[in-house]
């Protein structure tokens, strides 16, 4: 008996040891993605002083808990831990440098770079970088304490070696925090046979550095986020699952949790194969979630969906969200006296065909509240709250809270004391939409429901085919609802054209600009 008893040790310690440590041949690997509370970084007007150790503190008993023992990877969100009067030096990644017990490094960076070692695990924690000014040969101004600061992703491996650094580029406001010269695409490769990109929120809307690592072939992604959901196109999971369906990667989303300024949205997603996690809270919360995540190029591999959390829509009211701009949008009402219905809607270059079979039932009681729909087109240029303008193509069905009314597009009914039924059963809807096409250009099938979440990817046909009109490139999109939904926000094809810069880009280059005249003139 004793005998078995050791033979069945032995054999258990091997199980778990092979779940804890994925090769380059296992089909696939394990990832834990932290939503975190941001309520915890800040309490009151406790100092960064205090918050950033307290909140290093949970993140430590996350990484020692039980639920990360599987785990070949944890990520964890935007802006979770430190802050600027709390910065850190980060080693450069090409030195290949171990920070822990290293006092040239804060304790933040240390005890992570430990943390990494001892639980033999890749982490990515997204924290606020300080380096010395100037760097390379970086020609910009300098604070007067000669240092920048950055919103950074640092990535750990099993060693506790700092492996990679991705500084954000395209920032969402963040007072007091710099970029880089150039946008970087950066990075890492890991022992279980996958390499990862990383970028960080607002960086999602761009070109550079995302859809850069895309071209460069990268499959899996890492995303650390503080996002600011808007309706009817912008909530955290529903663009988060739309890029990784339309790029077929996985994306490991992490995001920091407060819903009542707007932010929460934590996921992993397997490309074309949808959802794995998606968390969409109204609450904030402090959890890790853990993935068995299926690799991109092993077709054969199973997928394990996590049971989706799902709040009521009552229940989501307690989530802020903004409004996207789309008062300039053409848009045409959808007749609730009718169960078929066909449009097209033109504007500047981008033309859709809706072709829709639905069933409405009025509510008979009074007072009771009820969604109708829009059709929409655009092909307009719009600002991120002034901190970057964008071009945005899209073909559209979103819901309104008052027929009468188009500025109650794009809202929702959020006061819980209201009765609201589902008026509106889409039993298929085809969307056809031709628009320009290029280097310059990305689209994606978008969906929400009044609970704020995605559509599951068997629930839609989505295709984009491209052709010439002339010397213009264009692409012809179809994107099909294949299974009958009465909770529909928005179901959409929509679009970027990158004919914008970040404003803070912006800024860059026009410096740069003005400095080759410098050196012109001086050469003269």
């Amino acid at each position: 008996m004793k005998i078995r008893a050791i033979v069945l040790g032995i054999l258990l310690n091997y199980i778990v040891g092979s779940h804890q440590i994925s090769s380059p041949n296992d089909d696939h690997y394990w990832a834990g993605v932290v939503e975190f509370s941001f309520k915890e970084r800040t309490i009151g007007n406790e100092s960064a002083l205090v918050s950033t150790p307290r909140n290093l503190a949970k993140y430590k008993d996350i990484i020692n808990s039980p639920e990360a023992d599987p785990l070949d990877i944890v990520v964890f969100p935007e802006y979770g831990l430190s802050q600027v009067e709390t910065a850190s030096f980060v080693p450069n990644p090409s030195d290949l440098i171990t920070p822990c017990n290293n006092l040239e490094y804060e304790q933040v960076v240390r005890d992570l770079s430990c943390l990494a070692r001892a639980r033999q695990k890749y982490l990515v924690v997204n924290l606020v970088e300080k380096a010395f000014c100037p760097e390379n040969s970086d020609w910009r101004p300098c604070a007067p304490n000669g240092l920048y600061h950055f919103n950074t992703n640092v990535v750990f491996d099993r060693h506790g070696r700092v492996i990679a650094r991705y500084r954000k580029y395209n920032l969402f406001g963040e007072p007091g925090i710099n970029i880089t010269s150039w946008s970087d695409a950066v990075t890492f490769e890991t022992d279980f046979g996958v390499r990862f990109g990383t970028f960080i929120c607002f960086d999602l809307m761009f070109e550079r550095p995302a859809l850069q690592l895309v071209k460069q072939g990268v499959t899996d992604f890492i995303f650390t986020t503080m996002w600011f959901s808007e309706l009817p196109f912008l909530t955290a999971a529903q663009i988060q699952q739309a890029w990784a369906y339309t790029h077929n990667v996985n994306f490991i989303a992490s995001g920091s949790s407060y819903p009542e300024i707007g932010s929460t949205g934590t996921g992993v997603f397997a490309g074309k194969r949808g959802r794995i996690i998606t968390v969409m809270n109204h609450d904030a919360e402090s959890k890790l979630y853990v993935a068995q995540v299926p690799k991109i190029d092993r077709p054969q591999a199973t997928i394990n969906r996590q049971p989706v959390i799902k709040y009521t829509p009552s229940e989501m009211s307690n989530l802020k969200l903004k409004r996207d701009h789309i008062d300039g949008y053409l848009m045409s009402t959808l007749p609730m006296n009718a169960s078929f219905h066909e449009a097209l809607l033109c504007q500047e270059t981008v033309c859709c065909n809706f072709t829709l079979k639905y069933t409405v039932t009025v509510p008979s009681v009074p007072n009771q509240a009820f969604y109708s729909y829009v059709l929409a087109v655009s092909d307009i240029k719009r600002t991120f709250d002034g901190f970057a303008d964008g071009m945005i193509t899209t073909c559209a069905i979103f819901a309104c809270t008052d027929a009468a009314d188009r500025k109650t597009c794009g809202t929702r009914f959020t006061d819980r004391a209201t009765t609201v039924v589902d008026a509106v059963r889409f039993d298929s809807i085809d969307i056809v939409g031709e628009f320009p096409d290029g280097e310059n250009v990305f689209h994606l099938p978008n969906s929400v429901d009044t609970s704020i979440l995605p559509l599951e990817v068997d629930e839609i046909e989505y295709s984009e085919t491209s052709f010439d009109e002339g010397d213009t490139p264009r692409k012809r999109i179809e994107y099909k609802l294949v299974k009958p939904r009465s909770d529909l926000l928005t179901f959409a094809i929509w679009g970027r054209q990158f004919l914008d810069i970040a404003s803070s880009a912006s800024a860059t280059v026009a410096n740069i600009l003005l400095v080759l005249l410098v050196a012109l003139f001086a050469a003269w």
